[in-house]
C-alpha cells in the first residue's frame, strides 16, 4: 500500500473514531442531564417497583396510597401460629406487627438518587437493564408480642395426663394418656420476631416443649387382672383425719412398679406437714394416743400393706403399732413415722404392677393390678393369738374420800400374735412363710385411790377424834397377767 493509501485510511479512521467519542459524549451528557431532571423532582425513577407493585414516576405521597390500595389487601389477613397439637389464627397487629410503607416508600425514593453522579448513572444503568423490587417489611412490638404469647399460655399449655385403668367389677380397662405441652415463651419469641418482619408469611411455628406421660399406655400393656385388694373402715365425722386419708392415698394412686422396683410409703406420701396440705389427728406415740399433723397415715400404710401381702409381694420394712389398732386386725398393720420409719416392698413378680386407691364411703381401699401369670391365691392365716393381761397401778389421791378408787386411765390388754402367708397356685401350695410375730404392750390401768381423812361432825371436837388418821400408802402395781377389778 501507497504512503497516500495509508493517509487516506488513517484519516478515516480518525473520524470514525472522532464521531464515536462525541457520540459516546453527548450520550452521556443526555443520561447526565436526564438523571439531574429525575433527582430534581419527587418521581420515583423508572423500572422500580415496591413489593411488586409499580411505582415509577410517582410521587412518595402518590406512591403511599397505590401501595395501601394494590399490596394492603394482598397481605394475609391473619397469621397461624402452629404447634404440636393444634393451632391459633391471630391477626399481625394482634401480634405486634405493623406494615412499615412508608419506610418501603423512602427506600424507593432514595433509588437513584444517592451516591454521586458515577452512582447515579451507574444505578440507573441497572434500572435500564432489570429494574428494582423494594422489599416491604414490618415493624414488631416485641412487648406487645410477648403479652400475646403470654395469653396464649393459658391456651395452649396442658400437663401430661398419664394412661389410667379403670376397674369394674373385676374387669380392668385402659385409658390411653395424654402428652403435655408447654410454651417456651422466649423461645417463641424470638422466632417470631424474626419471622413476623416479613408480612407475606401467613403460618409460623411456636416453640413447645412436650412433655410425655409418665406411665403411657404401653406400659399398662401387661396390667390385665387385679391381683389384690384390700379395704379398712374409718369414721368420716374425724375430719382432720379423713382428710389426711384421702390425702396420703391420693399420692400413692396410680403408682406403677416395674420388675425389681421397690416402693417406700414415706418416699410417694412424703413428709406429713401442715404446708404439705395435712392436718392435725390422733396416733400412736410411746403407746399414748396424741394428736400430731399427718394423723391417719398409718391407716394408708396399713390397707397398702395387706394388699401387698395378698399380691405375693415381697416385703422389705414393715412395723407394727405399738397397741392394736381398731381399723385392721393384730399382726396386720403396718406403721410408718417420716424420717425413722417406713413401710417398704419390691415388686418381686414378673411383671409391671399398678396401685390404685381412693375412698369409697366410709372405706378406705387400694387394689393391685397385674398380668394374669402374677395371679395367685394368697391367704393370710393368724396363729398362737394370745391376750396379755394389762395391771394396775394405784395412786393415792388426798381430795378423794379415804376408801373410794376411781379409774384414772383404762387398762387395755396387749396381745401377741404370729402372721404366716400361704401362697397358691391352681390350687396346690407352693409357699408358706411366716411373716411376723408381733407383740403389743398391754396399757396399764391407772387406779386412784383416796386418801383423804373423814370429817368430825361440828361439836364433836372437844374430846378426842375417833376418827382413823389418813394414812399415806405408797402406790401398789400389780404385775401384769393379774385381773383386778374394782372393789365392790
Amino acid at each position: 500500500m501507497t504512503n497516500s493509501k495509508r493517509a487516506k485510511t488513517l484519516k478515516r479512521l480518525l473520524i470514525i473514531a472522532g464521531s464515536l467519542v462525541l457520540a459516546v459524549a453527548i450520550g452521556l451528557l443526555t443520561a447526565i442531564v436526564g438523571v439531574q431532571r429525575l433527582v430534581a423532582t419527587d418521581a420515583i425513577v423508572p423500572n422500580v417497583t415496591i413489593g411488586g407493585v409499580a411505582v415509577a414516576g410517582l410521587s412518595q405521597q402518590e406512591a403511599l396510597m397505590v401501595l395501601q390500595r394494590d399490596l394492603l389487601p394482598r397481605l394475609p389477613a391473619e397469621v397461624e401460629l402452629t404447634y404440636s397439637g393444634g393451632s391459633y389464627r391471630l391477626a399481625p397487629e394482634r401480634l405486634g406487627a405493623t406494615v412499615m410503607l412508608r419506610q418501603a416508600v423512602a427506600a424507593a425514593h432514595r433509588i437513584g438518587r444517592e451516591g454521586g453522579l458515577i452512582n447515579q448513572l451507574s444505578t440507573h444503568l441497572r434500572l435500564w437493564h432489570k429494574g428494582i423490587d423494594v422489599p416491604v417489611r414490618a415493624h414488631v412490638a416485641e412487648q406487645k408480642l410477648r403479652r400475646t404469647l403470654i395469653e396464649l399460655v393459658g391456651h395452649i399449655n396442658c400437663p401430661p395426663r398419664n394412661a389410667q385403668i379403670t376397674v369394674v367389677d373385676e374387669k380392668v380397662e385402659t385409658v390411653p394418656g395424654q402428652t403435655g405441652i408447654s410454651l417456651q415463651v422466649e423461645d417463641s419469641l424470638a422466632g417470631l420476631r424474626v419471622a413476623l418482619a416479613d408480612p407475606w408469611r401467613h403460618q409460623i411455628a411456636l416453640v413447645v416443649e412436650v412433655q410425655p406421660p409418665a406411665i403411657a399406655a404401653e406400659d399398662l400393656a401387661d396390667i390385665e387382672v387385679v391381683l389384690s385388694s384390700y379395704s379398712t373402715p374409718f369414721n368420716p365425722g374425724k375430719v382432720g383425719r379423713t382428710h389426711n386419708l384421702e390425702l396420703a392415698m391420693n399420692r400413692i394412686n396410680e403408682a406403677v412398679l416395674k420388675p425389681g422396683e421397690e416402693f417406700s410409703l414415706n418416699t410417694i406420701v412424703g413428709p406429713r406437714l401442715t404446708k404439705e396440705g395435712y392436718r392435725s389427728a390422733d396416733i400412736f406415740r410411746e403407746g399414748e394416743v396424741v394428736p400430731e399433723t399427718g394423723g391417719g397415715v398409718c391407716q394408708v400404710t396399713s390397707t397398702i400393706y395387706n394388699a401387698a401381702l395378698l399380691a405375693n409381694l415381697e416385703i422389705l420394712q414393715r412395723h407394727h403399732h405399738s397397741r392394736p389398732v381398731v381399723y385392721c386386725p393384730s399382726g396386720h398393720d403396718a406403721t410408718v413415722y417420716y424420717g425413722q420409719i417406713d413401710m417398704r416392698f419390691r415388686n418381686s413378680l414378673a411383671y409391671p404392677i399398678l396401685i390404685l386407691g381412693g375412698r369409697e364411703g366410709n372405706r378406705l381401699w387400694t387394689k393391685i393390678l397385674g398380668k394374669k401369670e402374677d395371679d395367685y391365691d394368697v391367704k393370710l392365716v393368724r396363729t398362737d393369738v394370745a391376750k396379755l393381761s394389762f395391771g394396775v397401778k394405784e395412786t393415792n389421791d388426798l381430795e378423794l374420800a379415804m376408801g373410794m378408787r376411781q379409774i384414772e386411765t383404762p387398762g387395755r390388754a396387749g396381745e401377741r400374735v404370729t402372721l404366716f402367708r400361704e401362697v397358691y397356685k391352681d390350687g396346690e401350695l407352693i409357699d408358706r412363710q411366716r411373716m411376723h410375730t408381733d407383740v403389743y404392750r398391754p396399757q396399764t390401768e391407772i387406779v386412784r385411790v383416796g386418801t383423804k381423812p373423814a370429817e368430825v361432825p361440828p361439836g364433836e371436837q372437844g374430846g378426842p377424834s375417833l376418827a382413823p388418821r389418813a394414812l399415806k400408802l405408797p402406790p401398789v402395781e400389780i404385775p401384769p397377767g393379774v385381773e383386778v377389778g374394782p372393789l365392790n
